[in-house]
C-alpha cells in the first residue's frame, strides 16, 4: 500500500526538492516491486547493499523503511524514515510514513506530530489524514478523527482505505449506520482488504444485525486467519444467535493467543451458561474477575462479579 503512494509523491523529489535523486536506479525500482508483492527480506537485501553506495538517497531510505513496515519491525522503519527526513526534511510522505510506524507502537504523540508535519507540507495526502485520524481515535480525540476522515473521504471518495478509516471512526463515535454505509461502499470498491469487513462487523454487532456480523467476521478471517480480534467478535455474534458451540470454539481460539483478556473469559463464560455448563461458566467467571482486577478495570471487575452471583444463585436453585 505504501509503495503506490510512493509513487505518487515522487514527483515532488524529481521536481528538485532538496535532497531528490534525478535518476532511479534499477535496483530501487526492484525493490519497490518486491515491497508490492510483499517479499520484504528480499526487498531490505537489495537495499541494503544499494544504500552501501548511496547512503543519501531518499527514494531507497524511504523504500528500505517501507520494507521494515511491512515485516513489522516498525523501530528500523523509524530509522530510515528518519534519515531520510535528515536529507530532505521537506518530504511529506516520510512523515506519514514515520507517523504509521509510530502509531502501530503505541507512540501516539510523536505520530500525531509527524502527520500533522505531512499535512502541513501536502494538506492534499490522504493518506497522512487517515493515519492522523487513527491516531486521533487513540489520543481519544473522535471529534479531531472523523474531521480527518472527512477529508480524506472528500479527496479521495471512491478510495477504499479512507472510506474504510472513516468507517472505523464511525464505530468509535456510535454512528453505526453511517459506519456500515462506508464499509459497504469501500467492499464494493475493493473486496480484498479485511478492515473494512472487520468494522461492518463491529457495527453490525451494535446494531444486533448477528448473521451480517457473522458473515464479516468469517470473511476477515478467510482474508487475514491471524486477525484474532475476528474470532471474539464472531464470538459474539455467535451468542447472540445462540449458536453457543460455534460460538466456544472461536473464543476459545482467541484465547490460545489472548490470554489475558477478561472481557474473553467474561464471553466465554456466558456461552458457557448458554450451552447449561454451570462449572465450566463459573470458571471463566473467575479468570476474568482475575484478570479485570490485575487491570485495574472496576467496571469489568463488577460485571463479572454479577454473573458468578448470578451463576451461584441458579446452582442453590437448581440444589434446592
Amino acid at each position: 500500500m505504501r509503495v503506490a503512494i510512493l509513487l505518487i509523491v515522487l514527483a515532488a523529489l524529481a521536481g528538485g526538492v532538496a535532497g531528490a535523486t534525478q535518476s532511479v536506479s534499477v535496483t530501487v525500482l526492484q525493490a519497490e516491486k518486491l515491497n508490492q508483492q510483499g517479499e520484504y527480506k528480499a526487498a531490505i537485501a537489495l537495499l541494503d547493499a544499494y544504500l552501501a553506495q548511496h547512503p543519501k538517497d531518499v527514494r531507497a531510505l524511504v523504500d528500505r523503511g517501507d520494507a521494515y513496515e511491512g515485516s513489522g519491525d516498525q523501530q528500523t522503519a523509524i530509522v530510515d524514515y528518519t534519515a531520510a527526513l535528515e536529507v530532505n526534511p521537506q518530504f511529506a510522505y516520510a512523515y506519514a510514513s514515520r507517523c504509521q510506524s509510530r502509531w502501530e507502537i503505541d507512540q501516539d504523540r510523536g505520530a500525531l506530530e509527524d502527520c500533522s508535519r505531512a499535512i502541513a507540507l501536502d494538506p492534499h495526502m490522504g493518506y497522512a489524514l487517515r493515519q492522523r485520524a487513527l491516531v486521533d481515535l487513540d489520543l481519544q480525540d473522535v471529534t479531531s478523527a472523523i474531521a480527518d476522515a472527512d477529508k480524506a473521504v472528500a479527496l479521495n471518495p471512491d478510495e477504499p482505505f479512507s472510506l474504510a478509516t472513516r468507517c472505523h471512526v464511525y464505530v468509535a463515535a456510535k454512528r453505526y449506520a453511517d459506519a456500515v454505509r462506508d464499509c459497504t461502499t469501500a467492499i464494493a470498491l475493493d473486496d480484498r482488504n479485511a478492515t473494512p469487513h472487520f468494522y461492518r462487523g463491529r457495527a453490525e454487532i451494535e446494531l444486533k444485525e448477528w448473521a451480517a456480523a457473522i458473515d464479516d467476521f468469517s470473511k476477515v478471517i478467510d482474508r487475514d486467519p491471524t486477525e484474532t480480534g475476528a474470532f471474539y467478535w464472531r464470538a459474539v455474534a455467535l451468542d447472540g444467535t445462540k449458536t453457543y458451540a460455534a460460538g466456544l470454539s472461536d473464543i476459545d481460539r482467541y484465547l490460545k493467543v489472548n490470554g489475558d483478556d477478561g472481557d474473553a473469559y467474561l464471553l466465554r463464560a456466558q456461552i458457557e451458561m448458554g450451552l447449561g455448563n454451570g462449572d465450566e461458566a463459573k470458571s471463566s467467571a473467575t479468570d476474568a474477575l482475575r484478570h479485570y482486577r490485575i487491570d485495574n478495570d472496576a467496571a469489568g471487575a463488577e460485571r463479572a462479579q454479577a454473573l458468578l452471583d448470578q451463576l451461584r444463585v441458579g446452582s442453590q436453585t437448581t440444589t434446592h
